[in-house]
């Protein structure tokens, strides 16, 4: 059995996925009920579920005529959080710096020589702005508070 998966499905799937984490959350960190009444967990329970339960149904009621999603569309969705979590383990200007190579070599057929040194001069200027000027200080990650 082959599942079709187009734009439908995927948006209610990903829907669905964040419904459950905000339920989750909402149950096991916040806490549903607190002293005899609703608790901070309250809302984003009853959302989650909410959520969850319309994400199933459109998984059910997809468009059967539609296209297929291309993977390449996913993409930046992925990187998104592969950015996220590389954020919390090695820091944000690392992350930075990383992805800025890794995006402008694959997606933008770029040389890796130009690519490194524009996410360079790019992480450069996001340090010198923020960091020194602004003396706003960035993540420093897992790596940093592990030194």
């Amino acid at each position: 059995m082959k599942i079709a998966l187009n734009a439908d499905r995927v948006i209610a799937i990903l829907c669905g996925l964040v419904g459950g984490f905000w339920a989750y959350s909402g149950w096991f960190n916040y806490g549903f009920w607190v002293n005899k009444g609703p608790g901070p967990g309250f809302i984003p329970v009853i959302v989650g579920i909410v959520t969850c339960i319309l994400a199933a149904v459109q998984t059910q009621n997809y468009d059967k005529e539609a296209e297929p999603v291309d993977v390449k569309a996913i993409l930046p969705i992925a990187a998104m959080i592969a950015f996220t979590i590389s954020v919390s383990i090695i820091g944000f200007l690392p992350t930075v710096f990383l992805f800025l190579v890794l995006w402008l070599i694959t997606q933008g057929s770029y040389s890796r020589t130009f690519s490194v040194s524009l996410a360079a001069i790019a992480t450069g200027l996001i340090w010198g702005i923020f960091e020194y000027w602004l003396q706003v200080p960035f993540p420093g990650g897992l790596i940093k508070s592990l030194l």
